[in-house]
């Protein structure tokens, strides 16, 4: 069964997947997309503010986006998702670490029905992705598309 806007409550609150995250995950993004030094040298990362390898934000950004995707919007309830409309408040709050599992949450925080496509409303989720301690290491906001029952 699908979740489609009518389904979906200010203040509902989902908690979804994991995913450990490995020194060749860190070093393999980062030599792609985010080549500093303490996200690809371990040696030159101890002299880093971190002190040791850490992830790039932007891969911490992917993997809250995968988690997303296949675990919320692709899993057997799953989202009728139309796509989205960008990303508010990004911050990262902490480090992740080579061995760190990354959980993601996803909280309803506000809905508005288009008001000129009656197929579809608009959604804000809040998501945080903590880490296996229960530590928040990233929050943003997503405005997402998602399809009405009524269209259906």
């Amino acid at each position: 069964m699908t979740r489609h806007y009518e389904d979906l409550q200010v203040g509902d609150v989902f908690e979804v997947g994991s995913c450990e995250v490995t020194k060749l995950d860190i070093i393999s993004f980062a030599e792609q997309f985010d080549p500093q030094p303490f996200h690809v040298d371990e040696e030159e990362a101890t002299d880093s503010m971190f002190g040791e390898l850490v992830a790039s934000g932007l891969h911490t950004l992917c993997l809250s986006v995968r988690l997303f995707v296949t675990e919320f919007v692709q899993s057997e309830e799953g989202l009728a998702n139309m796509g989205g409309l960008g990303m508010d408040k990004l911050e990262w709050h902490k480090p992740v670490y080579p061995g760190n599992t990354l959980n993601l949450r996803i909280e309803v925080l506000e809905k508005t029905p288009s008001s000129s496509r009656s197929d579809r409303g608009y959604v804000m989720f809040g998501r945080e992705v903590c880490n296996e301690h229960g530590e928040a290491v990233m929050t943003n906001v997503s405005n997402n598309v998602v399809r009405r029952a009524t269209a259906e």
